[in-house]
């Protein structure tokens, strides 16, 4: 009887080594792409949870059929944050200016929070005519809807502006609010180059 060698399968130390260094390589190129993408993700994010937060409150108003206040809001924690809340809960007719547990609030953090205006406004259009365009606080501010939904008063187009503390090469968002309720959210790069988000 003839003996037939076994050959071991598996891999050699210098081909697990190889291995090793090019994962290592990959993984050292694409994690700042990675977190790039992810903070670019975040300020959009905080740009449509604003642009939210506003139609739900213009939604309540309607639906409610009397004034309803989105509130602005800071924090004094480290790091900044801001609360912005509809603030539906009224006693004696009349909002309290308090987020209580009911209402709905976002939480805004470094990876997005308002700012005060960074230069040229986004080109919002030439429909607005007369219209002022208002920078609401981004430390304590409020934006009334009317009982028909419509922004109150109604020659103001309110303009807020969000920036991310974690990746300020991220550029800017600006959340639009025109006189009768719709919503706009541009996007900006640190030359304050404006684009519509889509």
């Amino acid at each position: 009887m003839r003996r037939v060698a076994k050959r071991r399968t598996g891999f050699s130390l210098v081909e697990l080594i190889v291995a090793l260094t090019v994962a290592i390589i990959l993984v050292a190129v694409g994690t700042p792409i990675f977190l790039r993408a992810y903070r670019i993700y975040e300020l959009n994010n905080a740009a449509r949870q604003v642009a939210d937060t506003l139609r739900l409150a213009r939604y309540e108003a309607i639906r409610q059929n009397r004034p309803v206040n989105c509130m602005i809001q800071a924090t004094g924690s480290t790091p900044p944050t801001t609360n912005v809340w509809v603030d539906s809960d009224f006693s004696g007719g009349v909002a309290n200016g308090v987020p209580d547990p009911t209402e709905k609030i976002i939480l805004l953090g470094s990876g997005g929070n308002l700012t005060s205006p960074p230069g040229t406004p986004p080109p919002i259009g030439s429909d607005i005519g007369s219209l002022f365009v208002y920078p609401p606080s981004p430390t304590a501010s409020s934006v009334k809807f009317d009982a028909r939904g419509a922004v109150n008063p109604a020659t103001r187009v309110y303009v807020f502006y969000l920036d991310s503390a974690l990746a300020p090469e991220a550029g800017y968002r600006a959340v639009v609010l025109m006189p009768a309720g719709t919503i706009q959210i541009w996007t900006a790069d640190l030359s304050l180059s404006w684009q519509q988000l889509r």
